[in-house]
C-alpha cells in the first residue's frame, strides 16, 4: 500500500523506465519529462491517486496493479454517492480537518480520477486497467456513468466581471501588505485573463512596462505544454487600474525580483515564496464576501471568466478574446459570450 501511494510523488523520476542510465543523464531526462505535464494536472493526479489507494486499503483491494473490476467499483461508487475516506484528514502540522460528507461526482471529475489511475500505472511501468485483457467491464461502466450523467448541469462559478471586480477592489480596504497584494492580484488577474497557475508563476523579470500598460510573459500554460510562451498585454485601464495596483504593490512590498504575488505569514509579513493557486481562490472569495456577494459562488477561475464575460458584453472581437485568454479554440471562448447573450434580444421579450 505505501509503495503504491508514493508512485505519483515520484512521477518526475523515470527510474522504472530507464534504470540503465547514468545519474547525470537520468536527471536531465527527468527534468524534461517533468515539463510534459502541467503542475496543476500533476497535483490533481496525486490527490486522485491517494484517494484511490485509500479506498483500496479500506476495502481490501490492490491498487497497483489494480484490476479493471476494482477500478469500476471505485468509479461507480463516486458516481452514485461519492466517497470520503474513513480516516480523518490532517494538515501538515497534524491538525484535524473537518470531515466532508460524500456526494456524487460529475463526469469530468470521475474521468480525471480514472486518468490518474492510468497515469500512475504507466509511471510504475505496469499495464493500466483500461488496457488489461478484461477491461471491457470497466469501459462499459464508464459508458454507463457518462450516460447517467448526460443531463447534469455543470456547477459554474460566477464570473467576476467589470462591475463585480470593481466592487471587490473597493472592498479591499487598508494600507497593509495584504490589502495592497490582494488589490493587485484581483486587478491583474482579471485584466490578464490569467489561470491561477499562470498568475502565481508571474515573476518581476517577466513583466515589462511601457506607456500603454504592462506586458507579461507566460513561458508555458495549460494549452502550451511545449513551452512556446505567450505575451499578455494589460492596458493601463482607468476603471480597474491594474497598472496602478501592480506598481503600488511592488513599491509597498519592496519587491525587485522573484515572484510577484507572494505568500504572507498569518501576521502579514512578506515571504519569498509565491502564492499557491489555492491562495488565489481564497483571496477572490474573501473579496467577494467583503463586497456583499456570496463567496461560494466565486473561485479563482472567476477572474479569468470575468474578463471573457465582460469582453463579450462589450462586443469585443472573438479572435482577440481568444488571443488574450490563450484558449485552444474559439468554441471555448464563445461559450462565455453565449452565456451572456441568452437573454439579449430574447425571442419572447416582447410578450412574456
Amino acid at each position: 500500500m505505501a509503495g503504491a501511494v508514493v508512485v505519483l510523488d515520484q512521477v518526475t523520476s523515470l527510474e522504472p523506465f530507464l534504470p540503465q542510465l547514468a545519474p547525470d543523464d537520468r536527471e536531465r531526462v527527468d527534468a524534461y519529462v517533468a515539463r510534459a505535464s502541467a503542475d496543476a494536472t500533476l497535483r490533481a493526479y496525486k490527490s486522485d491517486w491517494r484517494l484511490f489507494c485509500t479506498w483500496c486499503a479500506e476495502n481490501g483491494y490492490r491498487p497497483l496493479p489494480a484490476s479493471p473490476a476494482s477500478v469500476a467499483a471505485f468509479l461507480t461508487l463516486l458516481a452514485e454517492r461519492g466517497y470520503v475516506p474513513a480516516e480523518p484528514r490532517r494538515t501538515k502540522r497534524g491538525k484535524l480537518l473537518p470531515r466532508k460528507h460524500p456526494a456524487p461526482l460529475g463526469r469530468a471529475t470521475i474521468g480525471r480520477r480514472l486518468a490518474a489511475i492510468v497515469f500512475a500505472h504507466r509511471a510504475a511501468d505496469m499495464e493500466p486497467p483500461t488496457s488489461q485483457p478484461d477491461a471491457a467491464r470497466l469501459e462499459k461502466a464508464m459508458r454507463g456513468i457518462r450516460k447517467d450523467k448526460k443531463g447534469e448541469v455543470p456547477g459554474k462559478k460566477r464570473a467576476a466581471d467589470g462591475d463585480v471586480l470593481r466592487d471587490m477592489l473597493r472592498s479591499v480596504v487598508g494600507n497593509d501588505l495584504r490589502a495592497y497584494r490582494d488589490r493587485a492580484l484581483l486587478a491583474v488577474g482579471m485584466a490578464g485573463a490569467f489561470r491561477r497557475s499562470e498568475l502565481v508563476a508571474i515573476t518581476v523579470s517577466r513583466v515589462t512596462q511601457d506607456s500603454r500598460g504592462l506586458l507579461v510573459r507566460i513561458p508555458s500554460s495549460k494549452t502550451d505544454q511545449e513551452g512556446h510562451g505567450h505575451s499578455v498585454a494589460i492596458p493601463d485601464g482607468r476603471r480597474l487600474e491594474p497598472l496602478r495596483h501592480y506598481l503600488a504593490w511592488l513599491d509597498k512590498a519592496g519587491i525587485a525580483a522573484g515572484p510577484v504575488f507572494r505568500k504572507l505569514t498569518p501576521q502579514g509579513r512578506l515571504t519569498d515564496k509565491a502564492m499557491s493557486p489555492q491562495g488565489v481562490a481564497l483571496v477572490v472569495k474573501a473579496a467577494a464576501l467583503a463586497a456583499g456577494y456570496p463567496p461560494d459562488s466565486f473561485s479563482g477561475h472567476s477572474l479569468r471568466a470575468g474578463f471573457l464575460t465582460e469582453a463579450g458584453r462589450q462586443n469585443a472581437n472573438l479572435f482577440k478574446m481568444k488571443e488574450h485568454s490563450r484558449h485552444a479554440s474559439l468554441e471555448m471562448v464563445a461559450e462565455y459570450v453565449r452565456d451572456h447573450e441568452r437573454f439579449r434580444e430574447h425571442a419572447g421579450e416582447r410578450f412574456l
